[in-house]
């Protein structure tokens, strides 16, 4: 019993390929939000299905993730402010 030979079998005849565009949409979203936040890096991870938020702003190393572009701004907005309470003397966390 011999299977049938695959398209990267020696001697197969070359085919064209188109490349599937994941999530297009989320990726430009993620953009679009890296330009409207100037103190944060923002991308799309395609294999987890998240947005991811690095900031750049602030004097500790913080990273936010979540579902939704919203959920991410509202984490942003969480880290800042926990990130301003860190730094500053005399206040709790």
């Amino acid at each position: 019993m011999s299977r049938p030979a695959g398209r990267h079998e020696e001697g197969a005849p070359v085919t064209d390929v188109q490349p599937i565009r994941w999530d297009e949409d989320k990726k430009a979203t993620a953009a679009q939000l890296d330009q409207l936040e100037p103190g944060w890096q923002v991308i799309y991870g395609l294999w987890s299905r998240r947005y991811y938020a690095f900031a750049t702003c602030c004097p500790v190393a913080l990273m936010v993730d979540a579902p939704t572009p919203e959920e991410l701004r509202e984490r942003m907005r969480e880290g800042e402010m926990d990130a301003m309470a860190a730094i500053q003397p005399g206040r709790v966390a």
